[in-house]
């Protein structure tokens, strides 16, 4: 609590005492005191920055076969993920937009030209395609509107569950990464704001775009050239839950 102020002097009393005045500090001193802030608080940033930041895996140091067998051997391990990408990636599918758990499959595929929903759990394949699908699958046009725009399902080790094997393929990034040619550095860049380390498969030219701090998963796989050419991002690594089959789906007659 502050003291009552001072009011005056009266007849016997003593005049007030004067206010001592600290003493004015030089620029110099000033200055001094500034930049010793500055540095004090420039440490506390870096502190918490080092102990926040992700901590390099050493893969910008390892050979690109090194670097290759990390990202395999860590996409191998990962419980789900997910791909999306555009390009030619064969079998008439053109875009992709999967998240994936283990074996099974959640998404969207261009297949042809059409937007296919698909689901692959437990081996069996859901799929919901618009007309246009069943139509340049040769379905009679009286059958279009039984399937069109409806969930239909093709059971494990049917012949329709087959013809969908390519996509299970394109998941299998772990099988993917480990059939390459002759590999190169690519150096170092980023990938979605996340630092990576390039490797080129001088075969084909591919390029793989692996993580250079924590685990050393795949974040990007590209192919400029060639017959089948695109982009695939990976992301959300261990962080797919499980799928649910969708409900009441019909089931093709012979499949």
């Amino acid at each position: 609590m502050a003291a009552p102020p001072f009011a005056g002097p009266f007849p016997g009393q003593w005049p007030a005492p004067p206010v001592p005045v600290a003493p004015r500090r030089s620029g110099a001193r000033w200055l001094v005191a500034t930049v010793v802030a500055l540095v004090v608080v420039a440490g506390a940033v870096a502190a918490v920055y080092a102990l926040t930041r992700p901590s390099q895996n050493g893969l910008a140091s390892e050979s690109p076969a090194q670097i290759v067998q990390a990202a395999s051997a860590a996409a191998q391990k990962a419980s789900g993920f997910e791909m999306s990408g555009t390009g030619n990636f064969g079998s008439g599918v053109t875009g992709i937009d999967f998240k994936v758990r283990g074996n099974d499959i959640d998404g969207t595929l261009t297949l042809n030209g059409s937007s296919v929903d698909l689901d692959v759990i437990g081996g069996n394949v859901y799929f919901n395609a618009p007309a246009a699908f069943w139509t340049a699958e040769g379905l009679p046009s009286s059958a279009t509107g039984d399937y069109a725009g409806k969930w239909v399902e093709a059971p494990a080790g049917s012949s329709t569950a087959s013809a969908f094997s390519g996509v299970s393929s394109l998941t299998d990034i772990s099988s993917t990464l480990e059939n390459h040619g002759t590999l190169a550095s690519g150096g170092t860049g980023t990938v979605n704001g996340q630092s990576v380390v390039f490797v080129k498969d001088t075969s084909d030219g591919s390029i793989l775009a692996v993580a250079s701090s924590g685990p050393a998963y795949p974040l990007r796989l590209s192919k400029t050239s060639g017959s089948e050419t695109g982009t695939i991002d990976f992301s959300n690594w261990n962080s797919v839950p499980a799928f649910t089959p969708p409900p009441s789906p019909l089931t093709i007659p012979g499949s």
